[in-house]
């Protein structure tokens, strides 16, 4: 990562940047829109939001001007108490030569464009990154398929779309000659940095795992959170996917398909422990720990958050002497951590590293081998529509893939829209016989054809 700075300055001072796209202004949206406004070397041309009736709090919140910006209306009309501001209309959602051309036009005045269509982002011919920070399976399918397709770098948060269909979305950007990666910042990338090192150093992983932020509790749902998201400044169903624990499990399943690691058990252990507690709880069980194997994902409850952590092993006698010299650990187990993630304020190093280098920061190299299953969060009856991620129906689990193959189990990340054809009880696992499947589902279709193509990876 040396250099990147230094390139986007050298990028900046021959009058030129990375221009970037973004999907999504809600609290990583908006804090990435702020921050790359800021930087040598970076511009963003775009900013979709799906409910595009908020942009006026979120122009105040960015101090964007008015006549900073034109606003491409497709779905919803809206009024601003500002009527001189710049539109272009969409009519029946149609983009036609004349629209694209003058979007082009606009975008090379340093026109900010704001919309509320996803398509707007794939005729922006200046656009090299396209950041998804939707956090929805089928809006990230649509917007990373399309992206490779239009020979755009693809940077996504949305490890809710990668744990689904990641290994195929990094497959088909491969043969374009784009990257897809998913973004610096969050635990699973941290986590990476961590694993790659320890690992190029010969040694041995035990277990890797991240601090929860919040409380766990699997039956949260947006109505009981409400207040609790107001005052982290986050949306109720986003905290909700965060407390009932579907995050944590996403989250580590990203990790997991990255580097082989896997889940000790289903939703893994999970502990409350402090870090002065990590090493003594995260060994094996002969030697008085929780752990059934080595090489495991995982997550503690406790004074790490917002941390990750990795405990490793090594048979060599010398490393072991100078680990514990070092203050790592009294063997045969030892730690190191990372106290912290910067969530979207890291994302620029993965948009710059795409962008220079050609390099991802994170993908799933080793295809599925971690599935989040879909549980009932509530008694459920034959009729009910699955909410989705992060709302009142249904809660994550991590498993590991074949074991959820074998059992038909339906991934959390293909469940919105999906429709009983069974009660379910509470906390009981729906398989895909249980639903009728969502249609016309893009991530569906995805999904299908990476599953066709699960023996390669």
């Amino acid at each position: 990562m040396l250099g990147l700075n230094k390139k986007l300055k050298n990028l900046a001072s021959n009058g030129k940047s990375i221009k970037v796209a973004i999907a999504g202004v809600g609290q990583m949206g908006r804090g990435l829109v702020s921050h790359i406004r800021e930087l040598d070397g970076m511009q963003v041309l775009a900013v979709v939001n799906r409910d595009i009736s908020r942009i006026t709090g979120i122009l105040k919140e960015l101090d964007i001007g008015y006549d900073e910006i034109v606003l491409v209306e497709s779905k919803n009309k809206i009024n601003l108490e500002n009527n001189n501001i710049s539109r272009i209309t969409i009519e029946d959602n149609r983009l036609d030569i004349s629209i694209k051309e003058k979007l082009n036009q606009l975008a090379g005045e340093d026109k900010l464009i704001v919309t509320d269509d996803l398509a707007v982002l794939f005729v922006l011919d200046d656009v090299d990154v396209i950041v998804d920070a939707t956090g929805s399976p089928e809006a990230g399918a649509y917007i990373a398929s399309n992206a490779i397709s239009c020979k755009k770098h693809i940077v996504t948060l949305n490890v809710e779309a990668d744990v689904t269909i990641g290994p195929l979305l990094k497959k088909m950007a491969d043969e374009a000659g784009v990257v897809y990666t998913v973004s610096a910042g969050d635990e699973p990338a941290a986590l990476k940095e961590l694993y790659d090192f320890v690992d190029a150093l010969g040694l041995e992983v035990i277990a890797a795992g991240k601090g929860k932020n919040n409380p766990l509790d699997r039956y949260a749902n947006p109505t009981t959170l409400k207040d609790y998201a107001e005052s982290k400044g986050s949306s109720a169903h986003m905290m909700t996917s965060f407390v009932d624990g579907t995050k944590s499990m996403i989250e580590m399943a990203c990790l997991s398909n990255s580097t082989g690691l896997v889940p000790d058990c289903r939703g893994m252990h999970g502990p409350r422990a402090d870090i002065k507690d990590l090493l003594n709880v995260f060994r094996l069980k002969r030697d008085g720990g929780i752990l059934s194997r080595k090489g495991v994902v995982d997550f503690v409850i406790g004074d790490l958050a917002p941390g990750v952590f990795l405990v490793y092993t090594t048979k060599n006698k010398m490393i072991r002497a100078d680990l514990e010299y070092l203050m790592l650990g009294s063997g045969p187990y030892y730690l190191i951590y990372r106290p912290y993630h910067l969530t979207s304020i890291e994302t620029p190093l993965s948009i710059a590293r795409a962008y220079f280098y050609g390099e991802p920061t994170i993908v799933p190299d080793c295809g599925l081998i971690s599935e989040v299953i879909t549980i009932a969060k509530k008694d459920l009856k034959a009729g009910d529509m699955i909410d989705g991620i992060g709302r009142y129906t249904v809660y994550g689990l991590i498993e590991e893939y074949n074991k959820a193959k074998q059992e038909g189990l339906l991934p959390i990340g293909l469940s919105q829209g999906c429709v009983l054809k069974n009660d379910m009880e509470k906390d009981r696992p729906i398989k895909y016989n249980d639903v009728s499947l969502a249609k016309d589902s893009l991530v569906l279709k995805l999904r299908r054809s990476l599953d066709k193509l699960d023996k390669d990876f």
